[in-house]
């Protein structure tokens, strides 16, 4: 930073010439200065992102930590072992009247010029922010055209997502209800061996019909196999009992007519 002159050099332990400057103009060069390399100085200073510089060759060397492009340079003072009283007992004993003057206006001019770096940060932060706070809001009205079709996505995919899971539940259930019907259906003989049995024919003939319809389309697609044609021969056969009106009908019933005893086990492919 700039100082006042001096004619001398300063006591030893401060190592630094001040610049030919007042303290007042000091304060107002970070304005006139390089805006950039101030504020980027002021970010180091404000948030301690600084560098260190003392060498590791001497470790009894208390170590100075500098910030690149400040208007302040470094001393001993920014060593983090500086004591303060120690300093200051050793300059007011190995410094003149004039001396202490000198360093308390230089001392005064770093203040000043620390305080403007920190305003300066400040406001170019705040500047930093403002144009945060526009971008964002700009993000925000160039994503209101398409609130309205994210609110359409929603509803769609969960439709979907039913869909598929009605369809999956739908297929079981038809499965289902596939088996049950193979299941009836293959029965169908044993129950018309029973109304043949209490006379009712035309029950009988009315009962087959339909199982009959389902077996041929089973039969024709190649569904039950062999299980189906012989479902088909037992139906039959008890209804060609009915037909003829046979005198003994128990009888014949009870051999399971001329195809021999009646079954009614579930094709395996239906099973499934």
């Amino acid at each position: 930073m700039s100082t006042i002159a001096s004619s001398r050099n300063p006591p030893a332990p401060l190592r630094r010439t001040p610049s030919v400057t007042s303290p007042v103009l000091s304060a107002s060069q970070p304005a006139t200065g390089s805006k950039r390399s101030n504020n980027r100085a002021a970010l180091r200073e404000y948030y301690n992102l600084r560098a260190a510089a003392a060498s590791a060759s001497s470790p009894s060397t208390p170590r100075i930590i500098e910030v690149p492009d400040s208007e302040v340079p470094a001393s001993e003072i920014d060593a983090p072992d500086f004591n303060l009283d120690e300093f200051l007992q050793k300059t007011v004993a190995e410094s003149t009247l004039q001396e202490l003057l000198k360093l308390y206006t230089r001392v005064l001019g770093e203040v000043r010029a620390l305080d403007a770096e920190k305003k300066a940060l400040v406001y170019d932060n705040y500047s930093k922010l403002i144009t945060a706070t526009e971008t964002i809001r700009k993000m925000r009205a160039n994503m209101d055209p398409l609130n309205p079709m994210a609110t359409t996505l929603d509803p769609a995919i969960a439709h979907i997502y039913n869909s598929d899971e009605g369809k999956a539940r739908e297929t079981q259930q038809r499965r289902h209800r596939t088996r049950q019907l193979a299941i009836e259906v293959l029965a169908t003989p044993e129950r018309l061996q029973a109304l043949v049995k209490e006379g009712r024919f035309e029950e009988a003939r009315r009962q087959w019909d339909m199982p009959r319809k389902l077996l041929e389309a089973w039969k024709q697609k190649g569904l039950g196999g062999d299980d189906v044609q012989t479902c088909i021969d037992e139906g039959d056969a008890v209804i060609a009992v009915t037909r003829n009106r046979s005198p003994a009908p128990d009888e014949m019933v009870s051999r399971g007519g001329p195809y021999g005893p009646l079954h009614s086990n579930t094709p395996p492919a239906l099973k499934q």
